[in-house]
């Protein structure tokens, strides 16, 4: 099995006697185990009068099996063993997977393993469950995403299976005269799920024969049907459905053109990756690229190429390009370029070196991958022993194995405006249809003849380029030596007024990669919502100026990027360290020479006021969330809030704001991983030159927090444009101890498979139900919340107060083993070790920004959290969490379908904003 010089991990392949093919990963630092089963059936199976079958099914295998019976036991397990689960249905695969503390997985294993030989498809958990399916359904009924899915469903062959509807809601999952729906579930489990057609990744620190023996123990005994999948013989598009035009209506304001090529598949082309190419050119972002282009004339933001759906018998390909209103009037010329740019790489662009780049970028990318998390890497793995030899299950994604011109060739003949369909997504066009479950309007039409022969003999564009050789890829790949202070924790080592410079050289995963983080601290640029909004303006406009020359080092495996913060920006970098230098100084010219064009700024300006307005489009939770973290942050203000600063904003206000705000500066620097420390002092002096630092006076800014104290229950009412109700229950810890952290992250675990148990299976609530731990500002928080299409907020409240005030009584009733095995789960997650380098330096930097300057937080809340008893926690519950003594905040909406329903007067109702604020500190 070809594995990366970097993987100490162990493989082995097998096919058990049922034919169901297993690959089993020894890693002996895995900090939990984890198992992937995809079966290869997905919503193209469903019966065309069960749409939604395959889907439901995925739902019920949770629910209770012969041996273990109990609703929502699964879950309960799965938490207690710090763990966590979860199941997605594709359209070819339907795939389960879950992770546990590795002295749980035995029994785990045990417990999944029925999911496929003996589930009890419940009758009372079936009738819950299809209304659960219903509420997924109705929960994205105006989420684009479905909206525009449904019509591209129903714009293909109609005889493809593609063409069905993958959810299911209570009509398609309904009993019928003569046929229940448990009948039909059963039989179609029967007859789809066989061991021939799965896949099985088992992963842990136990040893191959260990996990050998599970799989025998608990997977051969799944049936093999003996009955081979027919493959689908119908195409994608047929004459029919290519050379089309479709026009999308979608809620949020969006402009989005998708030029879409469809081919058959290309699975078996894996090892040379013709369309990676292809997609490393036509995506392109450095300088007289198809992208620079476009929008160097004002009519494109963004370009992405290489995207599209697949299957066993298609793959789309399509260049997706986020429009200006300029764009929108001037699409024939846009999709003109597009083919333009195709001709100039047929013409120049099918080069050997080009391909020998992207080959060792993917090289270097697998012989450096770090580690990711046992539940992601299962997912993958499981995949990939669906589409690669067992040989290159490891290597598939990266493998480049030859430039083969006469493929690329054979594949570019698809990009044809004959074989293209041509996909608006913007308001306000003419609609002629309304597609089914989502009522989205769309209009199709064909091309005319005046635009088909504009974009078949395109003509040439002198501005369009091919990219140039490289400068950014990497040559020095062995890491430094180590030297004797690497194994110590971040060291200070320059604090002076204003600017202060952490180092670490990085001594465990010995990678050629490293971090940088500056973290610029300006009170001027938090000091007013109309100076955050100008902040964040900037920043979007520094990474709009820096993109096209930065494009390269991104091919290269390195990433840059400049976020706005409750103190003011940060600028990060990360990937391979050699060239991480030479990225800098590009960044820092540009800084230095920065101008703020009146074309550049209004588009920008134009993009944030459709991000922003979008956000009230939003699901209700998410716009909860949001107005939440606004309420109590001052320096983070909500979405309707930055939007109103916005609006009036003009270009001549940033050059002086930017030099106030560059007056009075803090700087932190961390520089992380394969750096040597004269180089990371090196780094700190050309940063001090380009900001100027010399002696500042200026502390860090302040970011303030709304304490609640004694406040008792507050509430706050957002109005959200949508049906269903939402709430969410916010409690504050006073003090940011370690003690209270751990009260607080233990209270989240304990509460979170009992709230969705109770709030979401048994009771039906809705489809999103959970608990959240929300520090802010380094003070923990208690999240409690629902999204409803079934019950207004005082019903939701209602609700939660049950369970809240019957919460102690659960704790008592848990067993000494179950209490010790929660705690247990949740110190296997706190005490994690860092999966990879990246990881490592964002806990460092999290640990420098709450002042942690010893680093040992988290073994602080580890002890806390062992030294915690029941009758601790009960006590919390009573005193903290109890509605008739909560101090807590209250964040709430009316749905349309509830709008008369008796609104939410529990607590006192905050009216002002700004009164409220003046509470912060």
């Amino acid at each position: 099995m070809h594995i990366s010089p970097n993987d100490l991990k162990q493989y082995r392949y097998l096919t058990l006697d049922n034919q169901l093919k297993v690959l089993l990963v020894h890693d002996a630092e895995a900090p939990r185990s984890a198992a992937a089963l995809s079966v290869n059936v997905g919503h193209f199976d469903d019966p065309i009068d069960r749409q939604g079958m395959a889907h439901f099914l995925e739902h019920m295998l949770f629910l209770g099996t012969e041996k273990y019976p109990k609703v929502g036991d699964f879950q309960t397990f799965i938490n207690r063993s710090g763990g966590s689960n979860n199941a997605w249905t594709g359209t070819e695969n339907t795939t389960y997977f879950f992770e546990v503390s590795p002295h749980a997985y035995d029994e785990g294993l045990d417990r999944f393993g029925q999911f496929f030989t003996a589930p009890l498809f419940n009758e009372e958990a079936l009738d819950k469950e299809r209304q659960a399916v219903d509420s997924e359904y109705k929960l994205k009924i105006k989420d684009d995403v479905r909206r525009l899915y449904q019509v591209h469903k129903e714009t293909i062959n109609p005889a493809h299976p593609f063409a069905k509807f993958s959810v299911g809601d209570l009509g398609t999952l309904e009993d019928r005269e003569g046929h229940s729906i448990r009948d039909e579930l059963i039989n179609f489990y029967r007859t789809h799920y066989s061991a021939e057609l799965m896949c099985l990744v088992l992963l842990g620190p136990q040893s191959l024969e260990q996990l050998e023996s599970y799989a025998r123990a608990y997977f051969d005994h799944i049936p093999n049907t003996g009955v081979a999948k027919p493959a689908i013989e119908e195409p994608l598009l047929t004459a029919n459905e290519s050379g089309k035009f479709i026009a999308i209506e979608p809620i949020k304001e969006v402009r989005k053109l998708t030029l879409s090529f469809t081919m058959p598949s290309v699975d078996q082309y894996y090892r040379q990756k013709p369309l990676s190419y292809i997609a490393h050119l036509l995506g392109n972002e450095g300088s007289g690229s198809l992208m620079s282009v476009l929008k160097s004339r004002g009519l494109i933001n963004t370009l992405a190429a290489g995207g599209g759906v697949s299957g066993s018998n298609f793959r789309e390909f399509t260049v997706s390009l986020n429009l200006t209103p300029k764009g929108l009037k001037h699409i024939d010329e846009i999709v003109a370029t597009v083919f333009q740019y195709i001709e100039l790489i047929k013409r120049e662009g099918l080069d050997a070196w080009r391909y020998e780049e992207k080959r060792s970028v993917l090289e270097m990318a697998f012989r450096y991958q770090e580690k990711s998390r046992p539940l992601d890497t299962v997912s993958y793995l499981v995949m990939n022993l669906f589409h690669y030899t067992p040989e290159e299950v490891i290597y598939g994604d990266y493998m480049m194995a030859g430039y083969d011109e006469p493929l690329i060739r054979k594949l570019l003949n698809y990009f044809t405006p004959g074989n293209m369909r041509l996909v608006l997504v913007a308001q306000g066009q003419e609609y002629n249809r309304v597609a089914q479950w989502y009522h989205t309007p769309y209009a199709v039409k064909p091309f005319s003849e005046a635009q088909l022969s504009r974009w078949q003999q395109p003509g040439d564009e002198s501005a369009l380029q091919l990219p140039e050789r490289n400068p950014y890829l990497c040559e020095q790949l062995d890491p430094y030596p180590l030297t004797a202070e690497a194994e110590l924790p971040p060291q200070l080592i320059q604090d002076l007024p204003g600017f202060r410079l952490w180092y670490k050289q990085e001594h465990e995963f010995r990678v050629p990669k490293g971090v940088v983080y500056v973290a610029i601290d300006s009170p001027h640029a938090v000091s007013s919502p109309r100076n955050i909004v100008k902040t964040r303006v900037c920043v979007e406009m520094l990474l709009e100026a820096i993109n096209e020359s930065a494009y390269p080092a991104e091919i290269a495996g390195m990433s840059y990027n400049l976020y706005a913060h409750q103190g003011g920006v940060t600028l990060q970098l990360s990937g391979f360290s050699e060239k991480q230098p030479l990225l800098m100084q590009l960044l820092l010219d540009r800084f230095a020479n920065r101008s703020f064009d009146p074309d550049r700024f209004e588009n920008i300006k134009a993009q944030m006021l459709r991000n922003w307005r979008n956000a009230a489009e939003d699901k209700p939770i998410s716009q909860l969330f949001n107005q939440l973290t606004g309420l109590l942050q001052p320096n983070n203000p909500p979405f309707p809030v930055l939007l109103e600063a916005l609006e009036s904003l003009t270009v001549d206000e940033l050059p002086a704001f930017v030099d106030a705000m560059f007056a009075e500066l803090h700087i932190d620097t961390f520089v992380y991983g394969n750096w040597r420390k004269e180089d990371a002092l090196a780094l700190a002096e050309t940063l001090k030159d380009a900001f100027r630092v010399t002696d500042q006076l200026y502390g860090e800014s302040q970011r303030p927090l709304v304490r609640l104290g004694q406040s008792g229950t507050l509430r706050y009412e957002v109005s959200c444009n949508h049906a269903d109700s939402a709430i969410l229950m916010y409690y504050q810890s006073r003090k940011p101890t370690p003690r209270k952290i751990a009260l607080y992250t233990l209270a989240n675990h304990l509460m979170s498979s009992t709230f969705f148990h109770e709030l979401r299976t048994r009771q039906q609530l809705g489809y999103m139900v959970g608990t959240a731990n929300l520090p802010l500002n380094r003070h923990p928080g208690l999240i409690l919340y629902i999204q409803s299409p079934v019950a207004s907020p005082a019903q939701l409240s209602e609700a939660i107060d049950e369970f809240t005030n019957a919460f102690a009584l659960v704790l008592l009733e848990l067993n000494e083993a179950q209490w010790q095995a929660s705690k247990q789960g949740l110190l296997a997650q706190i005490t994690e070790p860092d999966t990879n380098l990246r990881a490592r330096a964002q806990r460092y930097w999290i640990s420098i920004g709450n002042k942690d300057e010893q680093f040992n937080q988290r073994q602080k809340v580890a002890e806390a959290l062992r030294a915690l008893t029941r009758a601790d926690m009960v006590r919390f519950v009573v005193d903290i969490i109890k509605p008739r003594t909560a101090n807590r905040l209250i964040m709430h909406c009316q749905g349309q379908a509830h709008s008369n329903l008796e609104p939410l007067m529990i607590g006192e109702s905050i009216e002002s904003v700004s009164e409220f604020q003046k509470k912060a500190r």
